[in-house]
């Protein structure tokens, strides 16, 4: 049957003025999924990347360590939400870099506090409580459309590496899964750096067989964002 491999990108670079690039241990956790992918029934696989720096990154070097061309089909249905605009709606400080990078220099747990303002804006967006370019169930319906395209796309014994972000695995997982929306909560908190989430393809119909494999990681190299 079909496989397709949900992969998070690498570490990126939070905290630093442009998020969307992988760090320099983001890299290593690419170049680490790739080499474990050798051992996969792969064939030739697609490849496929939302449009954000970090997926492209993260799909050069996997590909790379892989021996395979660094080329892959862009599909904006992959794209993560936009967190700096959920963030903005529902806390306006989080603008404010300086004010913010001060403010969380004054919390004792300034992650664990971030992590809490950061899902409650998510929670807020979920109920359509704001004004947002992209609402809650038209993110689930573009990811949702994405991933059931390639898979109708796919043949037996093809197989797809889709390079994407958390919140959009999450949102395939709960759709598989029948979950309710806390599942984007849940799973994305969770999510580990270049983690695989597989899915079979059968007849059209997507079955999840794993969540946030991360073997390939050494428990040092661990990350969440």
């Amino acid at each position: 049957m079909p496989v397709i491999y949900l992969i998070r990108h690498g570490h990126a670079s939070f905290g630093k003025e442009d998020y969307d690039q992988l760090s320099e241990p983001g890299w290593e956790q690419s170049r680490l999924l790739g080499r474990a992918l050798q051992n996969q029934m792969l064939g030739l696989p697609r490849a496929l990347c939302g449009t954000m720096r970090r997926h492209r990154e993260t799909a050069e070097a996997t590909l790379g360590e892989l021996g395979l061309p660094k080329e892959w089909h862009t599909d904006t249905g992959f794209n993560e939400y936009n967190h700096e605009e959920l963030l903005a709606v529902d806390w306006p400080l989080a603008t404010d870099r300086p004010a913010l990078t001060a403010w969380l220099a004054e919390q004792q747990q300034p992650r664990k506090v971030f992590q809490a303002r950061f899902e409650q804006a998510l929670r807020r967006w979920q109920r359509g409580e704001g004004d947002y370019n992209e609402t809650w169930p038209a993110f689930r319906e573009r990811v949702l459309a994405s991933t059931y395209s390639l898979g109708n796309s796919l043949s037996s014994g093809d197989s797809a590496l889709v390079f994407t972000s958390g919140g959009a695995i999450s949102v395939i997982i709960q759709q598989l899964m029948a979950l309710d929306n806390e599942a984007l909560i849940t799973y994305n908190r969770n999510l580990i750096n270049t983690s695989v989430t597989r899915v079979l393809v059968n007849a059209g119909t997507l079955r999840l067989v794993s969540v946030n494999e991360h073997l390939h990681l050494p428990s040092d190299q661990v990350t969440y964002r």
